[in-house]
């Protein structure tokens, strides 16, 4: 198994990470911004130099201009040339003199920015077309870039020192901070090991003041508790299971010892012992077939073929078929309408009519009078099958349809069938999204109420 990584420290990682990355994005956009402001100062303070010079030259010819003039109207590292209109220099004036730069002059119309870099110095020259009374040709300007670059270096250093600054105090942060959001899942994973040790019966108490957490932790409550019914049904279902089987079994193992001890020579005890032990076997396979139908999930019931059926027509033929076993009972089938359609496997239908007819007929063994009526009202297919026997106390009806349920217990092996029949009926029927109910009184009479919707 794939060792899992911690939430905190995926937690931590994440944020530290985006944190950088967005503090990287942030200062790379500042320092380009502040670094385009900057060099557009710069050139607008050499264009006013230019300026500054060409207002010189209004009043003085290039061969009676003074150094000092010129140097007075350009700042400290610049450098300023006079070009003819043929490229020739005429003027040449710095104000640093062993600083002695040699920038690319070109003929242009209008304004010319050049960036070069010489004897490791960079720098940015501007060349304008001037015309006055007195000159017509070309002023450069020569402004190193040194300080420039020495202001966006020390941007960059300063910007890395507050993001490895900021880096560090995330990661503190964010660690303090996941940890804080992982201490209810970690309390609530140690909850789940002790009841993982102790068993599912244990519930969580717990409050995180977290909506997600304390949501996690009603829905794991809920699944223990669905765990904790389904695992004492099964418990109760093996426990039955064995106990139905248990009792066959013994039966043919008497029987054959009896065969084994006098049944050579004597018909009687052989015949008796041998329709005894078939009765019971044949007990045992219907267990079994009972069995093996509840074991299947309801998709595998849904496989069935579906086809539409008369419920009328149906139940007349299962009446009809009943009667020749059981003459002396009276049966009465009533409608509201002389067709009603039903989409449903007809075999899983005779099915569930034979299983509640035959409880009717078990339970009935005075009056032996079944009534059998059919509804179709509002897109609802009602089926009611009315028994006048014993009926069933109150306290029971919430449990006919529980696996191996019998409600006298005392008889229940004198009425046949192993109790699975109206568990099997239940089944059959919520397959097919139908719905039954049971209502009775004791010693009066039972009715089961089975709908379908279309």
């Amino acid at each position: 198994m794939k060792k899992s990584q911690s939430l905190r420290t995926k937690w931590m990682l994440l944020t530290t990470s985006l944190t950088f990355f967005i503090f990287l994005l942030f200062s790379l956009f500042i320092i380009y911004f502040i670094s385009v402001y900057l060099k557009q100062q710069e050139v607008q303070s050499v264009k006013r130099n230019i300026f500054e010079i060409a207002r010189l030259l209004d009043e003085k010819s290039p061969g009676a201009l003074m150094d000092n003039d010129v140097r007075a109207s350009i700042s400290d590292a610049q450098q300023m040339y006079l070009f003819n209109n043929q490229g020739d220099l005429l003027f040449k004036s710095k104000n640093i003199e062993n600083q002695d730069l040699h920038p690319l002059f070109e003929k242009s119309n209008t304004l010319v920015v050049n960036e070069q870099k010489e004897k490791d110095i960079p720098y940015m020259s501007l060349t304008a077309p001037v015309h006055t009374v007195n000159f017509s040709g070309y002023i450069m300007i020569v402004q190193p870039m040194t300080n420039y670059y020495n202001g966006i270096q020390y941007m960059i250093i300063l910007a890395s020192m507050f993001g490895l600054t900021a880096l560090f105090l995330t990661a503190v942060i964010s660690y303090l901070y996941s940890n804080q959001i992982t201490k209810p899942i970690r309390k609530l994973s140690n909850k789940m090991k002790q009841i993982k040790r102790d068993g599912f019966q244990n519930k969580l108490s717990m409050s995180t003041s977290y909506y997600e957490t304390d949501d996690m932790i009603e829905t794991f409550n809920d699944l223990m508790e669905e765990l904790e019914a389904a695992f004492n049904q099964q418990k109760q279902f093996v426990e039955d299971a064995s106990h139905e089987l248990r009792t066959p079994l013994q039966i043919i193992d008497g029987h054959l010892n009896l065969i084994n001890r006098w049944g050579k020579n004597n018909k009687d005890i052989l015949d008796e012992s041998l329709h005894i032990s078939i009765e019971e076997m044949n007990r045992i396979n219907k267990l079994v077939e009972e069995l093996l139908i509840l074991t299947k999930d309801k998709s595998t019931l849904e496989q069935a073929t579906i086809e539409e059926i008369d419920i009328n027509e149906e139940i007349k033929s299962r009446i009809n078929a009943i009667k020749a076993l059981h003459d002396d009972y009276q049966f009465d089938f009533n409608t509201n309408k002389e067709v009603i359609k039903l989409h449903i496997n007809r075999m899983h239908f005779e099915q569930i009519l034979l299983i509640f007819l035959d409880n009717a007929i078990k339970y009935d063994t005075i009056n032996k009078k079944i009534q059998i009526r059919t509804h179709y009202r509002n897109k609802l297919s009602q089926i009611e099958i009315i028994d006048h026997g014993e009926g069933i106390p109150k306290e029971d009806i919430p449990h006919v349809f529980d696996r191996f349920y019998r409600v006298d217990k005392s008889r229940a092996r004198s009425k046949g069938g192993n109790g699975l029949g109206l568990s099997i009926a239940q089944k059959l029927i919520s397959t097919y999204n139908g719905h039954v109910e049971v209502e009775s009184i004791v010693n009066q009479y039972t009715k089961i109420i089975i709908q379908f919707r279309d």
